[in-house]
């Protein structure tokens, strides 16, 4: 069953309560094995069954790393050594992520002491394959200043800004000890105090600034990356490494 023909059992209400938000992004999602039907409450557990007997679930994620492994050697580990803030030693690249170390052998096999989902895995290979030598400019841009970046800029602001935004309204403090967590430093010198400089990698800064709720105007999350970050990442890809870090602060909150 392809992603069309999902759409078409489905609610089409666009109610918001999965994480897609919206039916037809549900629908691609349930079929890349990214979503659950039990996310959706307005499917009777008659056509839940049935959709659950019918879709054909595949992870793309794991070919698209095997795919990346096989890019990766020792000469561009040594290279990406050089180029993206880590160390080379005993044939295997070292680098921080997220303040967590990694490290990545000659035959593109991911370690760290923490775990690492499908995507992680995904964006350290990425990173690695795409190293630069043109360094950080330290001009701070909005997503949708990126290559490409205006077509992503709703998908940006619901995955990432606005979640981001909801978790520092309700749980500050756990969300600040949670970005903390990840490396994260407060930062001075911005039209808030409220601001954080995290490297998502070394050669790949994130800056957050956050507006809490006044008498005149609603919260706000925004978000900025080096002019650099589309060397690396396309903006898709930033997304999803934005929601990492999201996905993170989430998981350690009572």
């Amino acid at each position: 069953m392809n992603p069309v023909e999902i759409y078409k059992k489905l609610p089409r209400t666009n109610c918001g309560s999965c994480r897609p938000k919206l039916c037809m992004p549900f629908a691609f999602a349930l079929v890349k094995g990214e979503s659950v039907l039990s996310e959706c409450p307005g499917l009777s557990p008659h056509l839940r069954e049935e959709l659950g007997a019918a879709i054909k679930k595949f992870d793309w994620r794991e070919d698209l790393i095997a795919k990346l492994k096989a890019d990766i050697n020792k000469p561009l580990l040594l290279n990406a050594s050089n180029n993206l803030g880590g160390e080379f030693g005993n044939d295997k690249l070292h680098i921080k992520c997220y303040g967590k170390d990694i490290v990545v052998d000659s035959s593109g096999d991911v370690e760290s002491d923490h775990n690492l989902t499908s995507w992680m895995n995904m964006l350290v290979l990425f990173y690695i394959r795409n190293s630069s030598s043109i360094g950080l400019t330290g001009k701070w841009v909005l997503h949708n200043e990126l290559r490409g970046g205006m077509m992503k800029q709703q998908a940006f602001m619901r995955e990432c800004e606005e979640p981001l935004r909801e978790l520092l309204d309700t749980q500050f403090q756990a969300t600040d000890a949670g970005l903390r967590r990840q490396g994260a430093e407060h930062q001075e010198g911005f039209a808030t105090p409220y601001a954080w400089l995290i490297r998502a990698f070394p050669q790949l800064p994130i800056l957050l600034l956050y507006w809490p709720k006044d008498t005149e105007f609603d919260s706000k999350v925004t978000i900025c990356f080096d002019s650099t970050a589309d060397q690396y990442f396309d903006v898709e890809q930033l997304i999803f490494l934005v929601e990492e870090m999201v996905r993170e602060i989430e998981s350690n909150l009572d």
